[in-house]
C-alpha cells in the first residue's frame, strides 16, 4: 500500500484516506452523483471532472502539492461516498483551508458531515493547526447553515467567478478545538 493510500482517520464504519490519480474514475462518479453541489459553484452545465481537479491539483498561489490533502471518504464496503480537500498553512501559518467537503446525496442528513468535521478537526490538531477557514457560496443555504452550526464565524465576503458563474462567497473561520 502506498503512503497516500493509508487511512488518515476513521469515522465509525467510514475510512478517510488520501486520493490519487488512480482514484480518478471513482472521483468522477462521485462528482456525477453530486452535480447539484458543483452547479452551486460553477454554473450549468456542471463538469464532474471539476471534483477531480479540486481534490488532486487545484492549489492557491504559493502552495505546492505537499501542502494539499485531497481525501476520499469510503464506506464499509470500500465505496467512495465523500470527498474532503484541505490546504496546510493557508492563508496563514497554522490556518488550514477547507476547499471541499462533499457527500454523496444518499449519505447526507444523517450526521456524517458533522462527524467528519469533528474527526478532521482532531486530525488537524495533531498537525498543529489552530484555525480552519472555508468559503461557502451565497447560493448554498444548506451549507451556510451547516458551517454556522459547526461554530464557523464570518470573516468577509468575496466575489468570485468559477466556470460560468459569478457569486458572492462567505468566508468563514473557526478556531480549532476538540468538540
Amino acid at each position: 500500500m502506498s503512503p497516500r493510500a493509508e487511512t488518515l482517520f476513521e469515522v465509525g464504519k467510514y475510512r478517510v484516506r488520501r486520493v490519487s490519480e488512480e482514484d480518478t474514475p471513482i472521483i468522477r462518479q462521485l462528482g456525477e452523483r453530486c452535480l447539484e453541489h458543483l452547479e452551486l459553484h460553477y454554473g450549468s452545465p456542471p463538469d464532474p471532472a471539476q471534483m477531480i481537479r479540486e481534490l488532486l491539483t487545484d492549489l492557491p498561489p504559493g502552495k505546492t502539492l505537499d501542502d494539499k490533502f485531497g481525501m476520499g471518504v469510503f464506506d464499509g464496503s470500500g465505496h467512495l461516498v465523500g470527498a474532503i480537500d484541505v490546504i496546510r498553512d493557508y492563508p496563514e501559518p497554522r490556518e488550514w483551508y477547507l476547499g471541499l467537503l462533499v457527500l454523496d446525496p444518499a449519505q447526507r442528513n444523517q450526521g456524517l458531515g458533522t462527524r467528519l468535521l469533528d474527526a478532521l478537526t482532531r486530525w488537524l490538531l495533531l498537525r498543529d493547526a489552530a484555525y480552519l477557514r472555508l468559503a461557502v457560496s451565497e447560493h448554498n443555504a444548506a451549507g451556510q447553515r451547516f458551517w454556522k452550526r459547526g461554530g464557523f464565524e464570518p470573516v468577509k465576503q468575496v466575489l468570485a467567478e468559477f466556470g460560468n458563474k459569478k457569486s458572492v462567497f462567505h468566508v468563514l473561520r473557526r478556531a480549532l478545538e476538540v468538540r
